[in-house]
């Protein structure tokens, strides 16, 4: 079989999970659903290079906004549109857009109080969020370089939910691949909004 005889179909059956096929992917996809699905993808990955080279990242001790523009560069590069400090009624860290009216919302912060992370949380949720079609799903990232990452997540999602009583888990992937995801009805429209909660484990602690 030569290339030019090679069809899309077939390059994402053999290739779907590499960068191109993601690419191909965002670029056809059929859903908004399907949309979060590979964007969830992509932000695995980049979040995964970030734990790569924690040690720069915690020597240079970078705030949210120097992180969260890697993040926006490595999605750019994987062909997803996002922006850094983009004003949604407010300036939210990451936004991704795409033609098709799909938006996604992410708010990121350096944990260093629970408190900081329900800022975090009431900012995606009430001031940028809006829950309309295509337009609800986000991410609270927590970038933390204090240890023990998943006790750190743990004990968040039993603060979110014991403070906020329209907050419902409807995941908890914490063990496997810290994150869990909540959903909770917009106080604006009226409809669901969908939030990822992920943790990304940035110590660097060397002993030797």
């Amino acid at each position: 079989m030569n290339p030019e005889d090679v069809t899309v179909a077939d390059f994402l059956r053999w290739n779907g999970d590499s960068q191109g096929g993601r690419v191909l992917r965002w670029a056809f996809a059929p859903s908004h659903q399907e949309r979060v699905s590979i964007l969830e993808e992509v932000l695995g990955q980049a979040y995964a290079n970030l734990v790569d080279i924690r040690g720069i990242i915690a020597k240079e001790d970078r705030g949210e906004d120097e992180i969260s523009m890697q993040v926006v560069q490595m999605l750019n590069a994987a062909g997803i549109s996002a922006v850094h400090d983009q004003h949604v009624n407010g300036h939210c860290d990451i936004v991704v857009n795409h033609d098709s009216g799909f938006r996604w919302l992410g708010e990121a912060k350096v944990h260093k109080s629970y408190g900081w992370l329900d800022d975090g949380f009431l900012q995606l949720s009430t001031r940028y969020g809006t829950a309309l079609a295509g337009k609800d799903h986000g991410e609270l990232i927590i970038y933390h370089r204090g240890g023990k990452s998943a006790t750190v997540l743990e004990e968040w999602m039993g603060r979110l939910t014991g403070a906020h009583d329209i907050v419902k888990v409807i995941e908890d992937r914490i063990a496997t691949n810290l994150f869990f995801r909540t959903e909770h009805l917009c106080a604006n429209s009226g409809c669901n909004f969908y939030v990822r909660h992920t943790i990304v484990p940035l110590q660097h602690d060397p002993q030797k």
